[in-house]
């Protein structure tokens, strides 16, 4: 009987240990975890706006969802979500698309209250509408978690349960 008890013991032990191993860290405990929240530029301007919220994925990873507006006299917009290896800061975003050779690549860089979204070897084709681009100075609004976030199509997307390429 003694003998069952030890292995029923050692059992619960081991999945336990298990089950701590494969819980996931809590998004706030991560290191990205001071990057992020709500960027923002321009708003209250005639000239457009963007937003990009930031969710810290793993200790080296954030996800983002950028959406940008141009103003008059087009008043086009964009919007796409991505994830983004972060070293010091810094991290580099890029995507291939289907319909152009160059595709999409930027940097982006955190500093206390600010990302700077700069566009790298002229590859700016991210499938935003015409002359809409990603790069610019965004002001760090909070640094609230975000949840998720409504694109737009005006569907919404947890980032937890978010699958990117």
């Amino acid at each position: 009987m003694r003998k069952m008890y030890f292995v029923l013991a050692a059992f619960l032990l081991v999945s336990s240990v298990g089950m701590a191993q494969m819980r996931k860290k809590d998004p706030a405990e991560l290191e990205t975890a001071k990057y992020a929240g709500k960027y923002t530029y321009g708003e209250g301007t005639d000239f457009g706006n963007g937003e990009v919220l930031v969710y810290p994925e793993s200790d080296s990873t954030i996800l983002f969802y950028i959406n940008i507006e141009v103003g008059e006299p087009s008043y086009n917009m964009g919007d796409l979500y991505g994830r983004v290896t972060i070293v010091d800061g810094k991290g580099v975003f890029e995507r291939k698309t289907e319909y152009s050779e160059d595709g999409c690549k930027w940097s982006m860089t955190f500093t206390d209250d600010k990302l700077v979204i700069e566009i790298l070897d002229e590859q700016y084709e991210c499938g935003f509408g015409y002359g809409v681009y990603a790069d610019g100075e965004y002001d760090r609004k909070n640094n609230i978690i975000p949840e998720y976030f409504i694109d737009f199509a005006d569907k919404k997307h947890y980032f937890k349960k978010l699958r990117v390429e």
